[in-house]
């Protein structure tokens, strides 16, 4: 099979077979990244979506302003979609709301808990109107416990789940926050995967059905392997450590010490440098990385580098002070070996030797890397107002029905006349709603 871009420019993708979702239409009630991010991948899979806004605009639109109501965190975050603006505030919104649910197939909800029952935007409400309704709701702490009706932030459950002491470095004596929003973008991918095995579903079975997704769960999944526990090894470890961190900290100690106490209980040897074929390296002129957890693609590193690992000796033992010792001084010597060459030099000789390394681009470097380039993974549009920008294109890509861009973000309020007119709305209904201030945007 001949080998194809990942992503072709909107005037190459006419004669294109449709996407998987298409035909589905979505109705979307959500801000920020985690959902409104879902509602990009459904609009890449062919799906409709309409993204409700109130009359004064998504919060989300203020992000990195370009032009007044137009930033890139929403130009970004809501790209393919189509733009519709309601007062929910308004109890006439209801009934507004409720025709639209008739000719939709999903609705993304993600508005504060208390939210839903007051803009009549509950499960049980929608489904009323539409029996058949595949009704996203997220949740960001899940439904029950002492923080379950609170918004969610990526910060705050990066903290809750363990995975910030593990990702984060230290700034000061606490853990600087990690961005991106990985939690935010790993739900919005969840989001949509939930959405489609729904439809699924009710391909099957008739049935609509609520699914549900929660950023602190997707934090908690980004650990992986990191955050288990396992009754025949754990125990013993886990209390130890709980002794050690509790009185770490009764001590004042800052966000490093309080790290290596942890690298050193669960991971030994990490905080020497034993991850030296799995890291990133300085070189004579910039960074690369170098991955490899094969212990055959270990010693061929070891071999392009001319250095001897002694975790190789079958007497190494990492809790002796003199093979820990010797165990720094290869990572050491590991790191001085790398910056003699240059990036370029480096990741040509262990790429003849089939070993996995690659540069570490700034963002703005990636634009231009040849692997990204000729895979297109980049999407070029062109925004109503602010005109021409690129972003991440589809996640994935199919062959029989694939995926494409739809075009930019809309810009507020640009289709709202339109989608109620579709929705049986008359001319003389609609101008009155704008008059009332019920629909249109908010000067």
């Amino acid at each position: 099979m001949t080998p194809q871009p990942w992503h072709l420019p909107e005037d190459e993708t006419a004669d294109l077979p449709p996407g998987p979702l298409e035909g589905i239409r979505v109705l979307e009630f959500a801000t920020i990244l985690a959902i409104p991010s879902c509602g990009v991948h459904l609009s890449d899979m062919g799906a409709e979506v309409i993204k409700v806004e109130p009359p004064a605009g998504d919060p989300h639109r203020g992000a990195q302003p370009i032009i007044q109501g137009e930033g890139k965190g929403f130009v970004a975050m809501n790209r393919g979609k189509r733009g519709v603006c309601i007062d929910l505030a308004r109890p006439e919104a209801r009934e507004v709301i409720r025709r639209l649910v008739r000719d939709v197939d999903v609705v993304l909800a993600s508005l504060k808990p208390s939210d839903l029952p007051r803009f009549g935007l509950t499960y049980e409400e929608l489904r009323e109107a539409n029996p058949a309704l595949i009704y996203l709701e997220h949740q960001p702490f899940g439904e029950l416990g002492p923080q379950a009706g609170e918004g969610g932030y990526d910060v705050v459950v990066q903290g809750i789940s363990g995975t910030a002491p593990m990702m984060a470095r230290s700034a000061g004596s606490v853990p600087a926050t990690v961005v991106p929003a990985i939690a935010d973008m790993t739900t919005g991918v969840a989001s949509a995967l939930a959405v489609v095995a729904a439809l699924r579903h009710r391909d099957q079975t008739g049935e609509g059905q609520r699914v549900r997704s929660s950023l602190l769960m997707s934090s908690i999944l980004l650990a992986g392997n990191r955050t288990s526990w396992f009754g025949a090894t754990d125990p013993t470890t886990f209390e130890q450590f709980d002794q050690e961190i509790e009185a770490a900290r009764a001590r004042g100690a800052d966000f490093e010490e309080q790290r290596s106490i942890y690298l050193d209980r669960f991971f030994p040897g990490v905080s020497l440098g034993a991850n030296t074929y799995f890291r990133y390296y300085r070189t004579s002129d910039g960074t690369i990385s170098v991955g490899s957890t094969s212990p055959t693609i270990n010693a061929r590193i070891r071999q392009v580098l001319g250095l001897e690992d002694p975790r190789t000796e079958p007497d190494f033992d990492v809790t002796d002070a003199g093979d820990r010792e010797r165990l720094r001084e290869f990572a050491q010597a590991c790191e001085a070996r790398l910056a003699e060459r240059t990036s370029a030099e480096w990741i040509a000789t262990f790429g003849a030797e089939s070993i996995p390394c690659g540069p570490v681009n700034w963002p703005s470097e990636s634009f231009s890397d040849p692997q990204i380039t000729e895979n297109r993974f980049y999407a070029e549009l062109d925004h109503d107002l602010i005109g021409p920008h690129k972003t991440f294109g589809p996640i994935i890509q199919m062959d029989a029905s694939p995926l494409r861009t739809h075009g930019s973000s809309p810009p507020l309020d640009r289709d709202t006349d339109a989608i109620l007119e579709g929705a049986g709305f008359t001319p003389d209904e609609l101008e009155t709603m704008r008059a009332t201030g019920l629909i249109g945007r908010r000067a």
